[in-house]
């Protein structure tokens, strides 16, 4: 049986990693092959294409098909391929720093994207709205927002991650193919709700790809650094929890939503989100010495 994070040769020619789709120099030893990376995003993008069709269909349950679509096929490719549970990063492990970076940042950025809308006049908030009922909503919506969390980021963050990671995959290179998978995932629910944006699909498209791709960046450093994945899903959570809050009906009486909107596409939450990007690649790496061929990756040996 194929062990993707192990290296093995695959008999059926099937020999190219994803370093060398990348262009990246591997070094000598460091062939470790990749059919589990073909699988997983295979297989999340093809039963996210069976939920948002169900949704389109007027079949609820494909909604929560969609959603939980990133760990369904973490589990079928963990099994068929034989990663069995290695690498899902269960621990607390990493410097507090990143947990905390995790339950503020999305709060934070969108306090900034609405503070700005309500400071030029862009944005007016309800008449009944104040801190204390969006922070109670927002809590209230928290706990099957972390289902949710669990459902994407055991998938994103808790498998496809790692495994690159274990194809010697470089950091950027690890975060840009995660969070391109992570956009062409949400197309089937998008289709399926003609009323996911206001915004045309031509300015809607690109926004949207590049606040996904700053939240890929950052939610997978957290990932790297901390070797645990409780801080993307910590961060996942907080961040759907609030903004669908905030985008509850009568929380705001009118929103410039190209410019200020909390969600990922909204152009001050991805200048935001950039910048956190930014700042966290400039954080200093602790030096981890380099695997040997026939390992797994200090972290992924970790249940």
């Amino acid at each position: 049986m194929t062990r993707s994070f192990q290296g093995s040769r695959r008999e059926d020619g099937l020999s190219v990693s994803v370093a060398q789709l990348a262009g990246i120099d591997e070094g000598p030893g460091a062939q470790v092959m990749v059919p589990n990376v073909v699988r997983f995003i295979g297989a999340v993008i093809g039963i996210s294409l069976i939920g948002g069709g169900a949704l389109m269909a007027g079949i609820d349950v494909g909604g929560l098909v969609f959603a939980m679509s990133p760990l369904i096929a973490a589990i079928i490719v963990r099994v068929v391929g034989g990663d069995g549970l290695r690498g899902v990063g269960l621990n607390w492990t990493g410097r507090q720093g990143w947990y905390w970076l995790a339950i503020v940042m999305f709060p934070a950025a969108m306090s900034v994207s609405v503070g700005l809308g309500l400071l030029v006049d862009a944005v007016e908030l309800g008449k009944d709205v104040s801190f204390a009922s969006v922070g109670t909503a927002t809590l209230a919506a928290l706990v099957p927002r972390i289902v949710l969390a669990v459902g994407e980021e055991f998938g994103w963050r808790g498998y496809l991650t790692p495994l690159l990671h274990a194809n010697r995959v470089p950091p950027l290179a690890n975060h840009a193919i995660v969070g391109l998978t992570w956009t062409i995932w949400h197309v089937p629910f998008i289709l399926a709700s003609p009323t996911f944006t206001n915004q045309p699909l031509w300015v809607f498209a690109p926004l949207f790809t590049l606040g996904v791709m700053a939240m890929a960046f950052i939610l997978g450093e957290t990932r790297l650094r901390t070797r645990s994945v409780w801080p993307a899903v910590y961060a996942h959570a907080i961040g759907s929890a609030l903004c669908y809050t905030l985008l509850g009906e009568g929380v705001f009486a009118r929103i410039d939503s190209l410019w200020f909107s909390p969600r990922p596409e909204g152009i001050v939450m991805i200048i935001v989100t950039c910048v956190i990007a930014i700042l966290v690649f400039r954080v200093p790496r602790l030096a981890t010495p380099p695997p040997a061929s026939n390992q797994l990756p200090p972290f992924l040996s970790i249940p």
